[in-house]
């Protein structure tokens, strides 16, 4: 049949086909002849089928920036974020999965943490260790851990701890090539030196009287291969004028107890050896370091350090350790004051190339390599420095006119 007839068969195929199709594709049929104006078959041919689905996307706006700092801290955040409307609902994030490493994420955290503290604050660094025997599991090195931290906070209770679990091969003693644990201590609220305290614990006592001018004292030590018990009495002076002020601080920095008075470090010393529960006079000796940082450098110079464990000898554990970093007394933290300000995306931009190619000059060569790049060409960025935030908020009306 021709096709400029009236073309009964033609529309009947058209029909048929209408009808037979699914009622996805029965959208996509074209008709022929007269009704698609005499078009050839590539020209009748449906359009491509959708591919992947765009409505989980949000739809974007006007972008915003903003930069916040801590006042008196050490760090200086910038982000823009184009805004999203609303009815979209977000994604839920995945269950959080066993941790088995001190991810580079994980490292970046706690460094964030440590720079918003401020800058005048400087924490006592401590070291934790075990003697030649020591757990194997974390049920048990984390309950000491757990046990120490309460026994600090009873007595020092505006006291804030952040902690880090490291690990590392013995190098001798019956246990020599396992892997042992120890901690490393960041603590703030806590004098150096303070009045002594009557203290029972199952491996040590102390008890300490004073009367007038006169004092007296007994502390003792229990261990299955020696231990120590140690008396003293006589009076009271006010050394500071007996012996000049530099003298006192040095003292007082460097030997508490000859001036009456009980040390933070020999605290630390006597309950995570009763802790522990060794029984070991060497360990009460040389289990525990106490160090006065000078500053907050020193405390951040030791928190970007990488190393935790070799992948080879955490894999000789046989078991997940669970968090490695942690903060205990948060709300106690000197934290310096959050400010923030709204900037344009073009000021946002500026910032981060400016704070970028100041980290870049201030870190040695070698270390570049670890810079983090993922977001040097996003639009939708948070950039973060590390640095004196002061130092920057003085010279930040240069870089942009923005009212501080």
């Amino acid at each position: 049949m021709k096709l400029e007839d009236e073309g009964g068969e033609v529309k009947r195929a058209e029909s048929m086909l209408r009808a037979n199709s699914s009622s996805v594709l029965r959208s996509y049929c074209v008709g022929t002849g007269e009704a698609t104006g005499g078009r050839s078959g590539a020209a009748r041919r449906p359009p491509a089928r959708a591919g992947l689905s765009k409505a989980h996307i949000p739809a974007r706006t006007t972008k915003n920036g903003t930069i916040a700092w801590y006042r008196n801290a050490s760090l200086l955040q910038v982000r823009l974020r184009t805004d999203v409307k609303e009815g979209r609902n977000g994604r839920e994030s995945a269950p959080r999965g066993e941790i088995t490493e001190f991810s580079a994420a994980s490292r970046r955290r706690m460094l964030e943490l440590m720079a918003k503290v401020q800058q005048a604050a400087v924490p006592f660094f401590v070291t934790l260790t075990y003697p030649d025997e020591f757990p194997l599991y974390r049920e048990d090195y984390k309950r000491h851990l757990e046990t120490f931290f309460d026994r600090l906070q009873r007595r020092w209770p505006g006291a804030s701890i952040i902690w880090k679990l490291e690990f590392k091969e013995r190098k001798s003693g019956q246990n020599q090539g396992k892997i042992a644990p120890h901690y490393h201590l960041f603590v703030y609220g806590v004098p150096w030196a303070f009045d002594f305290k009557d203290e029972n614990g199952a491996s040590f006592r102390l008890h300490h009287e004073r009367s007038g001018d006169e004092e007296c004292g007994e502390f003792e030590v229990k261990a299955e291969d020696g231990g120590c018990q140690r008396k003293w009495e006589g009076r009271v002076f006010d050394w500071e004028k007996q012996v000049g002020e530099e003298k006192y601080n040095g003292l007082l920095e460097n030997n508490p107890g000859m001036l009456g008075l009980d040390s933070f470090r020999d605290w630390v010393a006597r309950h995570w050896y009763d802790v522990v529960g060794s029984k070991s006079f060497s360990h009460f000796r040389a289990g525990t370091r106490v160090e006065k940082l000078r500053t907050t450098k020193g405390a951040f110079a030791y928190a970007a350090k990488r190393y935790v464990a070799k992948k080879e000898e955490m894999a000789e554990l046989k078991h997940k350790p669970g968090r490695f970093w942690g903060v205990v007394g948060r709300k106690n933290l000197p934290l310096g004051k959050r400010e923030d300000r709204d900037v344009s995306a073009k000021e946002a931009v500026q910032i981060r190339r400016t704070m970028r190619r100041y980290r870049w000059a201030n870190t040695p060569p070698e270390k570049r390599k670890f810079l983090r790049k993922s977001q040097l060409w996003s639009q939708d960025f948070t950039a973060k420095l590390f640095c004196n935030v002061e130092f920057w908020l003085k010279r930040l009306p240069k870089l942009i006119e923005l009212h501080l």
